[in-house]
């Protein structure tokens, strides 16, 4: 019984000492404490493979895999090809679903927004053929039309596109109007690119509309106004004196 006795008391020593030590037994290092410190695991060449492997894998589609098996494709519709995914990537694709297709949406949809902002902001910034005279000279309009678009397009869309002429002696023509005209306004140092754009208008001159509305307005009939229905002579008599 004593012999039993002293080996539990020489274990609970044991035992007391490794969870428990004191602080001169710890900074004496008699018995360490075992996670007091964590050193950083050791990058063996095996582990060093492994994170690797994985980290090629890691981008790889998720979902069933198309193969070819008695001359057919499982499946018929288009799917991913090459290897299976990992576990772990199946994983944590189940737990974190839609996740990436939801980035992958909204990219789609940005890219759409951003093309449509861009050719708008093309069309907004074009000179066409009626800012120009007959000599292809800037008018009053292309200069108003020119100082808009220096004052009031972003940055990454301050450009001058002119539209074009008929022949390559026009389009040159154009192009030095607008360089001159916007140095005058802004500088050298601050004048955009004027670029040549080969389009169409899609509306059509202030002046043309003005002549059309003025025309419309010139041919409209005179307004007769007829009396209402059942009215009698006495009844209109009687109206136009009192009215008097």
């Amino acid at each position: 019984m004593d012999g039993r006795w002293r080996q539990w008391s020489l274990c609970g020593a044991i035992a007391c000492g490794t969870f428990f030590p004191s602080a001169g037994c710890a900074s004496a290092g008699i018995i360490p404490w075992p996670w007091s410190e964590r050193h950083p695991a050791k990058m063996t060449h095996r582990r060093a493979e492994k994170d690797a492997y994985y980290a090629e894998r890691a981008a790889d589609p998720i979902g069933a895999r198309q193969v070819e098996k008695h001359g057919k494709q499982w499946p018929p519709y288009p799917r991913p090809t090459g290897p299976a995914n990992l576990p772990s990537h199946l994983y944590h694709a189940a737990h974190y679903w839609p996740h990436p297709y939801t980035c992958q949406d909204q990219e789609y949809v940005r890219a759409i927004s951003a093309a449509q902002t861009s050719n708008g902001w093309v069309m907004m910034t074009t000179l066409y053929d009626y800012h120009f005279d007959d000599s292809h000279l800037l008018n009053e309009s292309g200069r108003m039309q020119l100082r808009w678009i220096l004052e009031n397009a972003p940055a990454k869309h301050r450009y001058a596109f002119v539209q074009a002429g008929i022949d390559n002696a026009t389009s040159q023509s154009r192009l030095a109007s607008v360089k001159n005209e916007a140095t005058q306004l802004v500088g050298a140092d601050q004048a955009p690119p004027v670029l040549i754009r080969v389009t169409s208008p899609l509306g059509r001159p202030a002046e043309e509309v003005d002549a059309i509305r003025r025309r419309e307005r010139e041919t409209i009939l005179t307004p007769r106004i007829t009396p209402p229905i059942g009215t009698n002579n006495l009844g209109a008599s009687q109206a136009s004196s009192s009215g008097s």
